[in-house]
C-alpha cells in the first residue's frame, strides 16, 4: 500500500535517509510524491522545477530497494554488482552529479563509478553497484562487457527532455532494449523469474509527458521468439509532477555593442541587489570568445572572467567550474554547456547575450540563477528588434507555464541510429557478425517506427554492403568491412551526434584538445586562421591535425568553431505574435515599395515551405515571383496578397523535396543519416517537417492588414 505521510516515506528509507534528507529535516514535494513509487518498483516519470530535489528523490529509493536491504547488502558484499544506472546527457554533468553523490554514498558503502569519454574503463571483476555514465559510453560498455549490465535492475535518464525526439533519446531507446536482452538471458541461466528493469526519466519540463512516459518506461523484450511489452506483463508507470516554478524577473536591455553589456554589469554590480557572480550565456562558441575578450578588456571593476564551452580541454571545463565556484567577484561566459546542473557554486544573475535558440534552453539557462532564493533573475540582452520579440515570447511562454502539446512536432524515429546499431552489434558480436533478426531486436515498435519493418532493415544494411562499410559472410550474415574498421579505430561508432566521424579534426598540438574540424587534409608546416589567431600545423595522422600557434601572416585556410544550426520553433514564433496581440491563425501583410512584407510567424522551416509554394502558385511566363527571406518571422513579396492560394498536396510536397537539402541541418536526423538508402533518408527528413502540422497552419491561416498600432513594430522586425 502506499505511503502517504512523511513519517512513514521516512520509516521506509531507514539507511538512507540520515544520508540526503535528516538535515534537511524534511521532503521536497516531488520526494513526497515520487519516492513511494519507486520503492514499490514502479516506473516514473518524474517532472519538477530545477533544485527541488528530483535526484534525491530517485537515488534514495532506488539504493533502498536494489541495494541497500538485508538481503541485497550481504549479496553485493559477497559478490558486487551494477544494480542502477544514471545516464546523463553530458559528461560534465556525469562528473559532477558523481561529484556530488560521492560522500553520501560513502557513508552507505555503496560504491560508485562514472563513465565518459574523458574517464577511465569501468572494472568488471568488481563493478560499482551506481555508474553515473552517458548514453554513448553505455553503448560502449554494451559493446565491450555487456556482461556488467547483466545484474541491473534500474535505471534513471536524467533531463529527458534533452534526449527526447532527437538521435540520442532514439539511441537510448535502442540502448535499453539492449539492456533488457542481456538481462532476461542472464536470469533465464541463473534459473531466475524474469524481471523487467525499473526505469525512471527525470525532467524540469517535457513537452508530451504521456508520449515520453511510453517511450522510455514501457520494456520490449523478446521473449520466446515473440516481442511483447514486458516480460510477464505490461509494467505500470506514473507520471508525477510536483513543485511551481520560480518567480520570473527579467529585465530587458538593449544591445547595440558590447560596450552596453559592459555598462549593464557595472551597473547591477552597484546597485542595491549587489550581484557578485553572473553567469553570461552567448549562443556560438566564437560569441562566447569574443564577449570573454572584450570583458577582460573593457570590465570596469575587478573580477576574475572565466569561459566554458564543449570544444575546452575536459581539465579545462573542470577548472573553470572550480574556479568560478570558488572566485568572490566573477563573471563566466559560457555557450550551451552551463545550461545544465553543473555545479558551480551560486549564481546571483544570470545574463543572455540575445535568445536561445528554444523555450526549453532559455528556461534551462535563466534556472541557474537565484537558486537559493524564491525567483529567478536575468538580464535579456536584445541586439534588434527581432531579439527583443523572441525574448518577449520566450519569457510569455515561460510564465504562462504552457506545457506546449500543441506545438511540438510528432515523434519520429530517426532511422539513422539503427546504421549506428548495426556498427555498434558488430563489435559486440562474439562471431564478428550480425544477423537481421538481432537488428530488429533493437529497433522500437510503436508511433514513429512503422516503416521500419524487416524489408527497410535489409535495405539499411545492403546499402552499407554497396558504401563498403559492410561485406556479406555467410547466408543471411553480415560482416564489417573496412569503413567500418577505419571508425572502430578512432571510437566513433558509439555516438549519434557530431560532425561527419571521418571528417579532420584539428587539435591542440600538446594538449590533444579539439580546435576545429576541416574537410581537408593539411601537411606539416602549413597554417591555419582561427579567431583572428594564426595556428600551425605540426603533425598529423589519419583523421587529425596538431596543431600550434604560429607567427602570423598568411594563412591557407580559415576555420570557425564547429557550431550546429538551430531554427526558431513555431511555438516561439506564435508565442511572439501571441504577444502583438495576432491570434495563432493570423498572418499580417503590410504594403511595402515595390510590394508587401508578410509576417508569418511561422519559424524558419515553415516559413522556408510557405515562400516556396508562394513562389511558384504567383509564378508566370514574363517575370518569376520571387519571395525574399528577410528572418524567422516574414519575408518580402513582390505583389500583395489577401489570401492564400487554396492547399495543393501534390505542389506542398514538390516544394518540401525541393528545399530539404537546405533543411537539413536543422531536422536532427543524426551523423549517419548519409548512410541510409536515399529513399529512407528522405521519407524521415519529410516526416521531421510534419507535413500535416503544415497543412493545418496553412489551411487556417488568414492575411490580415495589421492595426496602425503595429505597423511600425513590424516593420522593425524586418
Amino acid at each position: 500500500m502506499k505511503m502517504r505521510s512523511s513519517q512513514e516515506i521516512k520509516t521506509a528509507l531507514a539507511h538512507t535517509w540520515p544520508v540526503f534528507f535528516a538535515r534537511h529535516g524534511s521532503f521536497t514535494p516531488v520526494q513526497v510524491q515520487a519516492i513511494p513509487s519507486l520503492l514499490e518498483g514502479q516506473n516514473a516519470l518524474i517532472i519538477a522545477p530545477t533544485a527541488s530535489g528530483k535526484t534525491e528523490a530517485v537515488i534514495a529509493p532506488l539504493l533502498e530497494r536494489h541495494a541497500l536491504g538485508p538481503v541485497h547488502g550481504r549479496d553485493l558484499a559477497a559478490a558486487p554488482e551494477l544494480r542502477v544506472l544514471y545516464i546523463c546527457p553530458t559528461r560534465a554533468l556525469v562528473r559532477d552529479l558523481y561529484e556530488r553523490l560521492r560522500l553520501p554514498l560513502e557513508q552507505l558503502g555503496v560504491s560508485a563509478a562514472m563513465k565518459s569519454g574523458d574517464t577511465g574503463p569501468v572494472s568488471v571483476s568488481k563493478p560499482p553497484t551506481l555508474l553515473i555514465t552517458t548514453p554513448e559510453s553505455t553503448d560502449s560498455l554494451l559493446t565491450r562487457a555487456p556482461r556488467l549490465l547483466a545484474s541491473l535492475h534500474a535505471v534513471v535518464l536524467d533531463e529527458i527532455h534533452l534526449f527526447d525526439n532527437g538521435p540520442r533519446g532514439d539511441h537510448i531507446r535502442c540502448l535499453l532494449r539492449r539492456i533488457e536482452r542481456v538481462r532476461y538471458f542472464h536470469q533465464q541461466q541463473e534459473g531466475l523469474d524474469p524481471t523487467p528493469l525499473q526505469r525512471i526519466a527525470l525532467s524540469a519540463t517535457v513537452p508530451d509527458p504521456a508520449g515520453i512516459a511510453e517511450r522510455y518506461l514501457v520494456a520490449e523484450v523478446e521473449t520466446g521468439g515473440v516481442q511483447k511489452p514486458g516480460f510477464l506483463k505490461k509494467p505500470g508507470f506514473s507520471i508525477d509532477q510536483a513543485g511551481e516554478g520560480r518567480c520570473i524577473q527579467a529585465e530587458l536591455v538593449p544591445m547595440h555593442g558590447l560596450d552596453d553589456l559592459v555598462a549593464a554589469l557595472a551597473l547591477r554590480v552597484g546597485d542595491r541587489r549587489a550581484i557578485r557572480k553572473s553567469l553570461i550565456f552567448c549562443n556560438t562558441r566564437n560569441e562566447v570568445e569574443q564577449t570573454a575578450a572584450y570583458l577582460r578588456a573593457h570590465l570596469p571593476y575587478e573580477a576574475e572572467i572565466f569561459v566554458h564551452y564543449s570544444n575546452l580541454d575536459p581539465a579545462m571545463r573542470r577548472a573553470v567550474e572550480d574556479g568560478f565556484a570558488e572566485a568572490s567577484v566573477a563573471l563566466c561566459v559560457a555557450s550551451s554547456t552551463l545550461e545544465l546542473g553543473i555545479d558551480i557554486g551560486s549564481v546571483d544573475d544570470v545574463v543572455l547575450v540575445g535568445p536561445p535558440p528554444s523555450l526549453t534552453s532559455f528556461l534551462q539557462r535563466i534556472g541557474r540563477g537565484g537558486r537559493r532564493t524564491g525567483r529567478t533573475q536575468a538580464l535579456c540582452l536584445p541586439r534588434s528588434p527581432l531579439e527583443d520579440l523572441k525574448f518577449r515570447a520566450l519569457l510569455d511562454l515561460a510564465q504562462a507555464g504552457q506545457a506546449i502539446e500543441s506545438w511540438e512536432a510528432a515523434y519520429h524515429f530517426r532511422p539513422s541510429v539503427l546504421v549506428q546499431q548495426a556498427f555498434s552489434l558488430l563489435k559486440q558480436s562474439p562471431t564478428g557478425g550480425i544477423r537481421l533478426a538481432d537488428l530488429r531486436r533493437v529497433t522500437p515498435n510503436g508511433p514513429g517506427c512503422e516503416e521500419l519493418d524487416d524489408d527497410a532493415l535489409r535495405r539499411i544494411l545492403g546499402n552499407l554492403v554497396q558504401l563498403g562499410y559492410l561485406r556479406t559472410g555467410k547466408l543471411g550474415e553480415w560482416r564489417a568491412d573496412q569503413a567500418l574498421d577505419d571508425l572502430a579505430d578512432v571510437h566513433e561508432i558509439y555516438s549519434n551526434i557530431g560532425a561527419d566521424p571521418l571528417a579532420i579534426t584539428v587539435v591542440d598540438a600538446y594538449s590533444g584538445r579539439t580546435i576545429a574540424q576541416t574537410s581537408r587534409i593539411r601537411l606539416k608546416g602549413d597554417t591555419l586562421l582561427l579567431g583572428g589567431r594564426t595556428l600551425e600545423v605540426v603533425w598529423r595522422d589519419r583523421y587529425r591535425l596538431g596543431a600550434r600557434p604560429g607567427r602570423g601572416g598568411y594563412a591557407e585556410e580559415e576555420l570557425r568553431f564547429q557550431t550546429a544550426p538551430f531554427a526558431t520553433p513555431l511555438e516561439v514564433g506564435q508565442a511572439a505574435a501571441a504577444h502583438l496581440g495576432l491570434r495563432r491563425d493570423q498572418l499580417c501583410l503590410l504594403h511595402s515599395e515595390g510590394g508587401a512584407l508578410l509576417f508569418h510567424f511561422w519559424g524558419e522551416i515553415y516559413g522556408a515551405w510557405l515562400a516556396a509554394i508562394l513562389e511558384v502558385q504567383f509564378e508566370d511566363d514574363e517575370e518569376p515571383f520571387i519571395v525574399t527571406r528577410r528572418n524567422e518571422f516574414g519575408f518580402f513579396l513582390p505583389m500583395g496578397l489577401t489570401h492564400l492560394p487554396m492547399w495543393d498536396e501534390a505542389l506542398a510536397r514538390r516544394q518540401l523535396q525541393q528545399l530539404l537539402p537546405r533543411l537539413g541541418p536543422y531536422l536532427e536526423t543524426g551523423r549517419f543519416h548519409s548512410l541510409l538508402p536515399p529513399g529512407l533518408a528522405n521519407r524521415t527528413e519529410v516526416a521531421l517537417c510534419d507535413p500535416t502540422r503544415f497543412e493545418r497552419l496553412y489551411r487556417a491561416a488568414e492575411i490580415i492588414i495589421p492595426p496602425p498600432r503595429l505597423r511600425g513594430r513590424l516593420r522593425e522586425l524586418l
